[in-house]
């Protein structure tokens, strides 16, 4: 049931997002500092905090109107949660269509949600794209660790996740496993530096 497909349709490549699902992190580009500094602009998700709020209510509003047990109690934006809410009870694209919501809003909120689980939890930071590649790639969370950065796309995600492509918390112990295994750039540069010095 890919009901957002002709919402998107312009999204074909998903090469970017099937990286984040290998077992391994590979290399994928190579930013200039003053390059990145231009295309992404940090924001803080928090900056209007009703976007935030709202996001949370509608998912606790729906653990409240599908009389639904959560699997974790707290965070309630919890991956593991949110996969719930799209799964159990009516499912969450028709709860919120029952609102009059469209499906950009329904994206966008649980887009949100699962952003500020990861940077609240993980340190992820929230990026606006000046020059997005795709329309679902407008926002970024990025995480650097040792000079490598790992990135996600969550509306593009959040996607995957609505049309049943993929999970939330399947993505989320991916990225706890790569984040463990991500090269050290800094280490190697240095060490590069120092083999060419001799």
């Amino acid at each position: 049931m890919n009901f957002f497909k002709k919402l998107f349709s312009s999204n074909k490549d998903e090469s970017n997002e099937s990286n984040s699902d290998s077992e391994s992190p590979k290399i994928k580009e190579v930013y200039r500092e003053d390059y990145f500094q231009n295309r992404f602009i940090e924001t803080d998700i928090y900056e209007n905090l009703t976007i935030i709020e709202g996001c949370i209510k509608m998912i606790e509003s729906y653990y409240l109107d599908n009389n639904i047990e959560k699997i974790i109690s707290n965070p309630i934006n919890h991956p593991s949660n949110l996969d719930q809410v799209v799964e159990e009870g009516m499912g969450f694209h028709r709860y919120c269509q029952s609102f009059g919501q469209e499906d950009s809003q329904i994206i966008f909120i649980l887009a949100y949600a699962f952003a500020e689980f990861l940077i609240k939890e993980n340190n992820f930071k929230f990026y606006k794209d000046n020059e997005p590649e795709f329309p679902l790639r407008s926002i970024t969370l990025k995480l650097e660790v040792n000079g490598a950065v790992l990135s996600l796309y969550p509306f593009e995600y959040s996607l995957k996740v609505l049309n049943n492509e993929s999970k939330f918390e399947s993505l989320y112990e991916k990225l706890k496993t790569q984040t463990q295994s991500m090269p050290n750039l800094k280490d190697d540069f240095m060490n590069n530096l120092k083999e060419n010095i001799k």
